[in-house]
């Protein structure tokens, strides 16, 4: 395939798409956590993203060029049905279920921050387990990320009422933590079936747990109602559970194919910065001038980060990925 400089160009605008796409996850999930609970929230959305995931494998199944990527076939081993159980409950549900909770404590500034620390958390989970290193200007970057964290944690911070800030960052940093923790495990899902077939297996998962949550815990699930009288929350949920879940693959995908992996990937650590300025813009939270500092000094720190990834163990490519939400 020859990359004309229009591929390139277009290449570059579909890998910001995505980190737009991902960036204002906090921001899509704000109005919908206040009006219904988050458990029941977390249904919502896997219910959502089954269907839309559906539909979007219906179509790219018959793409050979697209399925050879995406999946083309629903057929999954037994050996790995644990594998996509445990990466749809603790790397999709519980990850959802801790960032809705943490909305009701922070706003999606704070909640856009820590999620985009999905490379430092999952790199630290590849040293644990699987013998990854970090070098020494990696170890600085992170260093200079935490002290920003920490800055922004005791600086102003966007008042919700009732809330406790707290345990909103607790919350999301679990969020954070479960996402990047099943990290490794749904690359090599993803490599083995296809990214949008061993997600949509993770969803269907995390919705069938959600039954059988709602049956024990008679969850009120009349609160579609609240969802279904506003246009605006019916676009959020579709977007959470389609767009966000499903859609941004199939851009995301593009952009690998016209600049490469890794310079899609580079785009990724526009995420925090992506959600703290639609945060500011769609909500009204604060913008101040030290927590913009803050927050792009972060996105630098994510770029020094990848840039000088070590690049020894074949599969640590992967570990530097921020992971969908």
């Amino acid at each position: 395939m020859n990359i004309t400089k229009k591929d390139i160009f277009l290449g570059w605008v579909a890998a910001i798409a995505v980190a737009v796409i991902w960036g204002v996850t906090g921001v899509v999930s704000k109005p919908l956590s206040m009006a219904v609970d988050p458990m029941t929230l977390v249904f919502f959305r896997y219910v959502t993203a089954v269907i839309g995931l559906s539909i979007i494998f219906f179509f790219t199944s018959r793409s050979e060029s697209l399925s050879k990527d995406l999946g083309s076939s629903l057929k999954i081993e037994k050996k790995d049905y644990l594998k996509i159980a445990l990466c749809g409950i603790v790397g999709q549900g519980v990850f959802s279920l801790f960032n809705f909770l943490s909305l009701s404590h922070i706003g999606a500034t704070e909640n856009g921050v820590i999620q985009g620390m999905q490379p430092f958390a999952t790199v630290f989970f590849g040293m644990m387990f699987m013998n990854f290193k970090m070098n020494k200007i990696q170890w600085g970057a992170f260093i200079a990320s935490a002290v920003c964290i920490y800055a922004m944690s005791v600086g102003p911070t966007n008042t919700i009422e009732g809330g406790t800030p707290l345990l909103g960052y607790v919350y999301v940093t679990c969020s954070m933590l479960a996402l990047a923790w099943t990290a490794h495990l749904r690359a090599s899902l993803a490599d083995k079936y296809g990214s949008v077939v061993s997600m949509l297996y993770q969803y269907i998962s995390v919705a069938v747990l959600g039954i059988i949550v709602v049956v024990a815990m008679g969850l009120d699930l009349s609160q579609i109602t609240i969802i279904m009288s506003s246009p605006l929350l019916i676009g959020l949920l579709i977007f959470l559970g389609t767009g966000i879940s499903g859609g941004s693959y199939l851009i995301q995908l593009f952009a690998f194919k016209r600049i490469g992996v890794e310079k899609a990937t580079m785009a990724l650590n526009l995420m925090p910065l992506v959600g703290y300025l639609v945060a500011v813009v769609t909500l009204g939270e604060q913008m101040a001038l030290g927590k913009t500092i803050i927050v792009s000094l972060i996105v630098v720190a994510l770029y020094v980060f990848t840039k000088f990834e070590t690049t020894e163990p074949e599969t640590e490519e992967e570990t530097l990925k921020p992971q969908e939400a």
